[in-house]
Formats: structure tokens, sequence, C-alpha cells
């Protein structure tokens, strides 16, 4: 399994081995050990910060029917069956999967390193891995069924790195993209998630979204992000709804991004199964807001 190049996340100072399940940095001396598979990069600050959306996001996976224990479903993923209740869903990301594939992946060597943030389960790095790439998977969830836990379902070995995508745990510059995966939107500034993200790119690399709610107009994106939290209350029963970044992306914010980073974007969208675009129409005429697109969104 390869392993990148750690710094610590705080101070991004170098760090130090400690035996193969701990690194110490060599500025701050703070601490990083791998159990139960994952390397730990969390400090109890930023656990803390973090608690209350990741006990949210564990109760609406659950009561949304996300949260599965079975092997083979985690290795056919982006595959579910006809009947899975988030199929719809699940036939946008592995289209996006296949844009990644075939606008990205099929032009690259091999293999390519690649950072995988919001990785969730890792079904992503376990797809890379199996093609012979090098992927990292991280994520602030290690839960068992729906984190980085779940990599113990795999055939195929990658890192697993516990850590918040604005303080990544790694020396610039060794990745060959760095793809934010259905996870951009969570982040609190989008400027500054991007531009730490590129600090990981090496040389010609390339940053991806992929599969985060986009939007032309911020109006649409602040609407969507209502009625989500709006039936969040009715499914959960609260009305302590946690919003831990802006909810959604707009193609204006990410090309403006772009130009400061000196990449040129371009977008490919998913397009989903024909009832699930009708639905989607309907909900247009009915909300009074346009749809958010999905798909892939790359940056060189």
């Amino acid at each position: 399994m390869w392993l990148p190049r750690f710094a610590c996340p705080e101070c991004a100072a170098d760090v130090t081995a400690e035996g193969d399940e701990a690194v110490v940095c060599t500025a701050c001396g703070n601490r990083y050990v791998r159990r139960a598979g994952v390397w730990r990069f969390l400090t109890p600050a930023r656990h803390e910060r973090l608690a209350p959306f990741i006990r949210q996001y564990r109760v609406v996976r659950q009561q949304e029917g996300h949260r599965v224990t079975a092997p083979d479903y985690y290795r056919r993923l982006p595959t579910v069956r006809p009947d899975h209740p988030h199929a719809d869903d699940w036939q946008i990301r592995r289209e996006t999967y296949h844009h990644l594939l075939g606008h990205v992946l099929a032009t690259g060597p091999l293999p390519l390193h690649i950072l995988d943030l919001g990785a969730g389960s890792g079904w992503l790095s376990h797809r890379l891995s199996a093609l012979g790439h090098r992927a990292v998977a991280v994520d602030a969830l290690d839960d068992d069924a729906d984190g980085l836990g779940a990599a113990r379902f795999y055939d195929r070995q990658f890192a697993a790195v516990q850590a918040d995508f604005d303080a990544l745990p790694f020396a610039p510059a060794q990745f060959d993209l760095v793809v934010f995966n259905g996870s951009l939107h969570y982040a609190p500034d989008l400027s500054t998630t991007l531009e730490r993200a590129h600090r990981m790119l090496a040389p010609g690399g390339a940053l991806v979204v992929m599969d985060s709610p986009m939007f032309g107009a911020d109006g649409d994106g602040s609407r969507m992000v209502g009625d989500m939290l709006r039936r969040f209350t009715v499914v959960c029963g609260t009305i302590d709804a946690v919003q831990p970044g802006i909810g959604y992306v707009t193609f204006a914010t990410l090309r403006a991004i772009a130009n400061r980073l000196n990449l040129r974007p371009h977008f490919v969208p998913s397009r989903g199964p024909l009832a699930w675009r009708l639905r989607r129409h309907i909900a247009w005429v009915r909300l009074g807001r346009a749809p958010a697109a999905f798909g892939l969104w790359v940056a060189r």
C-alpha cells in the first residue's frame, strides 16, 4: 500500500515516523497514530468542532437508508441494485465516475497519485486502486458503515486518513489529482479550500469536483439549502440543524477561483435517468428555483 508524505496538519511542519503506526511533528510535537487501519490526523479541537455535523450526518444517512454493512454492497459501488432506495442518485455518481475515467484518467499515465477528499466509505479510492492508481481516501468520518471504517470491506488496500480537508496532513506537490468526491459544498470557504487543495498538486496536476450541487445563481442554491434544512427538521425532529458549509457551489465562483489559480476549468454534466430528470423539472416548477447540476468539474 502506497503512503503519501505526511506533514503536520496544524503547523505544516515535517513529521518523523515512530515505528509503523505513528508519526510525530518535528515542530509542535503533535503525535498522530494509525488505528484500526485509519491514520488519525484530527486533533481533539478539530474533532470537537466537527462533532455536531458528524452526529447529524450519521442520523440523516441512517434515516435515508444509506448505512449498509454488507461487504458486497461496498465492493460494487458505485453500482447498486435497481431497488436500492437511492438508485437514481447512485446512477448519477456512476455516470460522473465514468466521466472521470474518460475525460481525466484515460489521458494520464499509470499510476496516478490521487487524493480523494470527502471519500466517505472509500468507494472511489477502491475503484481507482483496482485500476492501478495510488489513492488516498480522506474524510472526517471514520464510521464503520458510512465512513473510512468501511475500507475493511475492500479487497484492494489504500491509505485511509481521517482529517479535515481544510487541514490536510500532507506535504505539498505530490498528487496528480485532487478530487472532491461529492464533498466540496461542505467547505465553509470554497476559495480557501480549493487553494489549499491546489498546493497538494504536483506540476501539471488537476483539481476535480465530482457531484457537488452546482448552480448558475446563488439565489437558487440558497433556496435549495433552505429546503434541505426544513426537510431535515421534519425527518429528524429537531430544529438544531448544522450547516457546515455553504451547501452548494456556483459555476461563477469556481471559474473565478480557477482563474486566480491559473487553471482552465471544464464541466461535464451527468444527466441521470429520465424519471429523475422529469422529477427535477416538476420540482423546478413547483419550488420556483432551478435544480442543481451534477457532474464532473475539472481544472488543469
